[in-house]
């Protein structure tokens, strides 16, 4: 079985389209978002007259099997987060102003609105990302899979804060064995290919592609957005037990 995953597409609806077509032309069986389809941020990203959040959305509910939600959707669509173990969210967070809330938050949060601009959604859209799940466990041509959009415990991506050590990622494979899964997919560190994580090692890749030993591992993926040329999307083979990042 062939899974195509896509992730962190920041409302780049060119390189999501992009992404589409190459994976309309690869014979996968599946295709997978691992969120932040919203966040588009005035200061870093170029393509602001092109961003359309709704279009790519639209997009990625007709033609992902699974779709998790990511930070910069949890804000565009004023969600309380249900697994954050770090931050205690008042109910009336989204009520409370930005300087009470940062007052609050402390450096713990990204406060998107920092940045982002308003994704400019219909009400739908926000309905359908209210309804989204924040992890999902899967089995996808026999394999147990872990879909999040970062690694345990800041599954989501809220806390302000990024992994780059291999000891870093031990809570994330005990959430895993919890799960019952031996594969784990994720996002929103923007990767330029793909890092793989065993729990004991960090290896990062660029676009290439690696088989691997029938083992436990933890795989972060390339941003769908054109930010710092960075476009890709990966495909993990699971009869071949490969992962491959595509760029384009």
């Amino acid at each position: 079985m062939k899974i195509a995953f896509i992730t962190d597409i920041h409302e780049d609806i060119i390189s999501l389209k992009n992404a589409f077509r190459i994976i309309d032309k690869l014979s996968v069986n599946e295709v997978v978002c691992l969120g932040d389809i919203s966040g588009f941020s005035a200061p870093n990203y170029k393509y602001l007259r092109t961003r359309n959040a709704h279009e790519c959305l639209r997009l990625i509910r007709e033609n992902c099997k699974y779709v998790i939600i990511g930070n910069h959707d949890i804000h565009a669509a004023q969600i309380i987060p249900k697994n954050c173990n770090f931050f205690n969210f008042p109910e009336n967070w989204y009520q409370l102003d930005y300087h009470d809330r940062y007052s609050l938050a402390g450096d713990k949060l990204w406060m998107h609105e920092e940045y982002d601009l308003n994704p400019l959604y219909k009400l739908e859209d926000i309905e359908y990302l209210k309804s989204l799940p924040e992890y999902i466990i899967c089995n996808m041509g026999g394999v147990n899979i872990l879909l999040t959009h970062y690694i345990y415990p800041n599954i989501l991506g809220l806390k302000r804060e990024f992994y780059t050590y291999a000891d870093e990622f031990r809570k994330h494979f005990v959430f895993m064995k919890e799960k019952g899964c031996v594969l784990s997919f994720t996002g929103h560190s923007h990767v330029n290919g793909f890092f793989i994580s065993t729990g004991k090692s960090l290896k990062y890749y660029k676009y290439t592609s690696k088989v691997l030993n029938q083992n436990s591992f933890c795989f972060g993926l390339p941003p769908i957005t054109c930010n710092n040329k960075r476009s890709g999307f990966s495909i993990f083979d699971t009869e071949e037990y490969k992962i491959k990042a595509v760029r384009f």
